[in-house]
């Protein structure tokens, strides 16, 4: 057994001496790659194959573990860069689309705002417009009733004159029909009467008695009553009726101004009624039209309150969508934002250490 035992132990430190060029040049080769690769993995490993008082083939293992090691790695990587591209792509799409959706929430927000704004001024105009509407009502209709009483107490008092003065002229005439038939206050002396007429008898002392004749204690009567037609102071009173400038004439003038008082009066009246009449109506309509606007401004602005309200709601729950979206990015960027070292550059890097350390092997092996 001691022969036996000795002979491997020779065995072995003549394949430890025959092989230590070759890890020497291997431990060299890694460290030259660690440091152009900028690889702490190949820096240990040189450094664990240089200080190791191992055989070869724990040397050998030592690197394949490190070899498979690093192909996992890649092949772990691989499987988590496809799930990254596929997180961080949806991940990014759904923050996309929720930021649209988000403006166009904002945005309808805004419009809704703007036309409640625009609906409460207008509807306060319209207010406004209506109010001064109804005064201009009010005061036209105060004015017509007023002007229409003044017409018509003008017209009821021209009337009233008119009548006055027919009834005026008819006495008038009836007055001088009469007085064509008396005698007049100015006597002439063609037109005295004689003694002994009968117009003188008429005109005898009542209370004279006498005997015959006409002297002191006739007993003869007298008859001292006037006859139709008799003329007993002088000529027949006709006044001034046919003259120019008479009392007929000036009635005549009166009415016709009165008469034309009364055509202008109602002429004007009408005219004023019928412009009443027109201003009432455009009133009417411009109410109504008015009203009807302001209705369908209430009713739109109810309706905008409302998708308002609802477009505040719908904004506020995309809003937490788009934050959970968010913190879902920030979990992944540790492991799928690249951080300095792009994934190519991990694969390149990984694969270049893989063929260092493979190379470091044929360097062991002599080869």
């Amino acid at each position: 057994m001691m022969q036996s035992l000795a002979g491997t132990s020779l065995a072995q430190l003549r394949s430890q001496q025959e092989s230590l060029p070759f890890r020497v040049a291997a431990v060299k080769f890694l460290r030259n790659a660690g440091r152009r690769l900028h690889s702490q993995r190949l820096g240990m490993i040189a450094e664990k194959v240089s200080t190791s008082s191992d055989p070869f083939g724990k040397v050998k293992k030592m690197i394949d573990d490190m070899i498979t090691r690093l192909l996992e790695e890649t092949n772990s990587e691989s499987e988590q860069k496809g799930f990254c591209d596929k997180e961080l792509g949806t991940n990014k799409i759904t923050r996309t689309k929720l930021q649209g959706t988000i403006d166009q929430l904002t945005a309808k927000i805004d419009e809704s705002e703007a036309l409640i704004t625009s609906c409460t001024q207008r509807v306060a105009e319209l207010a406004k417009e209506l109010a001064e509407i109804s005064a201009t009502v009010k005061e036209a209709t105060a004015l017509r009733q007023e002007e229409k009483a003044k017409n018509g107490e003008t017209v009821k008092d021209s009337k009233d004159a008119l009548k006055a003065i027919e009834a005026a002229t008819a006495v008038l005439k009836e007055f001088y029909k009469s007085a064509s038939m008396a005698t007049g206050f100015l006597q002439e002396d063609a037109s005295r009467p004689t003694m002994g007429s009968a117009e003188w008898n008429s005109l005898a002392n009542p209370n004279f008695e006498g005997k015959g004749g006409y002297g002191q204690g006739s007993e003869d009567k007298v008859d001292k009553g006037h006859k139709a037609g008799m003329q007993t102071f002088g000529k027949t009173y006709n006044g001034l009726q046919d003259q120019a400038g008479g009392v007929f004439a000036m009635l005549e003038v009166i009415s016709s101004d009165f008469s034309t008082l009364v055509a202008d009066t109602e002429s004007s009246e009408a005219a004023a009624s019928r412009t009443y009449n027109e201003f009432m109506v455009e009133s009417k309509r411009a109410t109504a039209v008015k009203d009807k606007e302001s209705e369908m401004l209430t009713s739109d602005k109810a309706a905008a309150k409302s998708n308002q309200l609802s477009d505040t709601k719908d904004l506020k729950a995309t809003q937490d969508q788009l934050l959970a979206a968010g913190r879902y990015y920030e979990k992944l960027k540790p492991t799928c934002v690249d951080t300095g070292i792009t994934y190519a550059d991990r694969v390149k890097g990984r694969e270049s250490e893989i063929q260092s350390l493979k190379e470091a092997l044929q360097i062991l092996q002599g080869q």
